[in-house]
């Protein structure tokens, strides 16, 4: 099965020039699963790719061992690395401390224009479930986590979500290469939604915590056809 092109939300740091068109470009890959986690890089046909010298993805693959999705050995060579069981846990446990909160907010502080904003949201991710269409899903599904924070009257928060979920990302990108979990995800937001518009605070957080949770049943699902995909800690 082809990899479907799914474009991932852009990389927190900022970076300029040749070594951030590198950075962008291998980031984007990585997090997307078009890169699988193991496969190995050339440092030279990533530079004639990109029209760069080697210099700057270098300096590329070194901000990315940083963050955890390179893994580089010296005599070896470069590859993607695996997807850090424990780093999507830290991730989905920020997650859910912040966005559990702030959904509850939401819920006491929603508008009828804000009850319309979701709806429509919704709507357009219902179209994109029906169309197969994994980018839209994507972007749909940050769109709608960020609208809550901003419904919550804390915008600025989303940026702190942002920093924590490359590993989680990673996860929900394999994960959308199965269709079912189009429809799961839906249902998922359908249900926050809902209690956001009916004004329950205590429900609102309540399927914010199921939807986020959901990651580590797509762990199970992808690492029981691939198991080389995720690196999971020496207990």
């Amino acid at each position: 099965m082809s990899t479907p092109r799914i474009t991932p939300p852009a990389a927190p740091p900022r970076r300029r020039g040749a070594s951030g068109t590198a950075y962008s470009w291998l980031r984007g890959e990585i997090l997307s699963g078009r890169m699988r986690p193991g496969q190995t890089l050339s440092e030279s046909e990533i530079a004639l790719r990109l029209g760069v010298s080697r210099t700057p993805v270098r300096e590329a693959i070194v901000g990315l061992e940083s963050e955890g999705l390179l893994t580089v050995r010296p005599q070896v060579g470069t590859a993607v690395a695996p997807i850090d069981v424990e780093a999507v846990a830290d991730g989905q446990f920020v997650r859910e401390a912040i966005e559990c909160r702030t959904v509850a907010l939401a819920a006491r502080r929603v508008r009828p224009t804000d009850a319309r904003d979701l709806k429509n949201l919704l709507d357009r991710q219902a179209r994109g479930t029906a169309r197969g269409d994994h980018a839209a899903l994507v972007r749909l599904d940050d769109e709608l986590h960020r609208r809550l924070c901003e419904i919550a009257g804390r915008p600025g928060v989303w940026r702190a979500v942002e920093n924590v979920k490359a590993q989680f990302d990673r996860v929900r990108f394999l994960s959308l290469e199965d269709p079912a979990w189009h429809e799961a995800i839906y249902r998922q937001h359908e249900a926050i939604v809902e209690r956001v518009v009916a004004g329950d605070a205590t429900g609102a957080a309540s399927a914010m915590s199921t939807h986020l949770n959901a990651v580590f049943e797509s762990i199970a699902t992808i690492a029981r056809a691939n198991p080389a995909f995720f690196h999971h800690p020496q207990p």
